[in-house]
């Protein structure tokens, strides 16, 4: 079913806790930790984009094959952690049907497939189903529910990936020469339907990825021209792939794009990568009768590996410098200033939510409402 190509093995997705999932690391000469700020010299090419691009639609078509009540889903159309022992996977056949995939760790829990108001249905995944190849894994049985066959194969290595390729949803609307892009969590359904989780205790965060990408690229070559407004209307928790999502942040600098944290909304890391993209950037509070950063809406952190946070590698190192270009890029002259304020900000595990001090001494949020 899946042709597995060694290519795989090259793709640059080491996630780290922190703003830069693609982290470059060499050994680097310590004393060029002293200079003060890195260079925005990074180049930014359709070359490395297409790159990307193949290598990321490579893990959609290719990462694996659900046959359910007789209907083969063959495309990952978007992916989210759970915990680091759960996932949940939306499919997609040609005709472009869908259905959520519920895939824990062998031994954690039954699978299950889900559809939204049709039916919910578990299946045994347990370690005697999978019959693990070299390459990858097969599981075949009978639905416990509904009693269905049902046929899961997945490739070892990609389905390790196939959360970098993003939970959020890009929904368009067109009125006259204006085109208003709005986000949404691809898996608020089964989050409220199976997990009971409606976000009223802790907030739930959509992850940005190669899927973010994807569908803005579309929108953007169906309506050329047009002017165009990109709203965060619900809680953006960061990027899997900063490499695709620098990409997907210049893409709304090239067309001229205004960015707004509407009040239902947040940005935080990678979300603030792209909010940081528009012109003007609005942020509209959630709640008018307290400071900005009380409401939570516009967040930063530093990004780290290991034990190690950014600043413990040289400036002169590439996560830095394309980072640096990239803000450069999409804010003019306080760019770089910012990217280092956000790694004094807080720690890769922790968050900043940016005053309105932090804002102004950046120029960064043009109209708070």
């Amino acid at each position: 079913m899946i042709n597995y190509r060694n290519v795989f093995l090259t793709l640059p997705l080491v996630l780290l806790a922190g703003c830069n999932s693609n982290l470059s690391l060499s050994s680097g000469n310590p004393a060029t930790k002293a200079q003060v700020k890195p260079k925005a010299d990074y180049e930014f090419s359709s070359a490395k984009l297409e790159k990307l691009y193949q290598e990321r639609q490579e893990i959609q078509q290719e990462a694996m094959e659900l046959t359910y009540d007789g209907v083969q889903y063959q495309k990952v159309q978007f992916a989210e952690d759970i915990s680091e022992q759960q996932k949940v996977i939306r499919l997609v056949e040609s005709h472009g049907q869908s259905v959520d995939l519920y895939l824990p760790d062998a031994g954690v829990d039954d699978c299950a497939i889900y559809s939204e108001g049709h039916f919910f249905d578990s299946f045994d995944c347990g370690e005697a189903q999978r019959s693990v190849g070299n390459d990858t894994t097969l599981i075949q049985t009978t639905t416990g529910d509904r009693k269905l066959p049902v046929k899961l194969e997945y490739n070892n290595e990609m389905v390790q990936y196939v959360t970098n390729l993003g939970s959020t949803i890009l929904s368009k609307t067109k009125n006259g020469n204006k085109v208003t892009i709005t986000t949404s969590f691809a898996f608020n359904a089964f989050y409220r339907d199976v997990l009971r989780d409606t976000g009223s205790v802790e907030r739930i965060n959509s992850t940005l990825g190669a899927t973010t990408y994807f569908q803005l690229f579309d929108i953007v070559t169906q309506y050329p021209g047009s002017e165009m407004t990109l709203q965060f209307t619900n809680h953006i928790g960061g990027s899997a792939d900063d490499d695709i999502n620098m990409y997907t942040g210049l893409m709304i600098k090239d067309n001229n794009m205004k960015t707004i944290v509407t009040p239902t909304g947040s940005v935080f890391s990678g979300g603030t990568d792209l909010f940081a993209a528009g012109n003007p950037r609005i942020l509209q509070r959630s709640n008018t009768e307290q400071a900005i950063e009380l409401n939570k809406q516009v967040g930063v952190h530093s990004w780290g590996q290991g034990d190690k946070t950014a600043k413990d590698f040289p400036y002169t190192e590439e996560s830095h410098r394309k980072q640096a270009t990239y803000y450069q890029k999409v804010m003019g002259d306080t760019g770089i200033d910012f990217y280092i304020f956000t790694l004094d900000s807080a720690p890769s595990h922790g968050a900043h939510w940016m005053t309105k001090d932090d804002s102004d001494k950046y120029d960064f949020i043009t109209r708070i409402e």
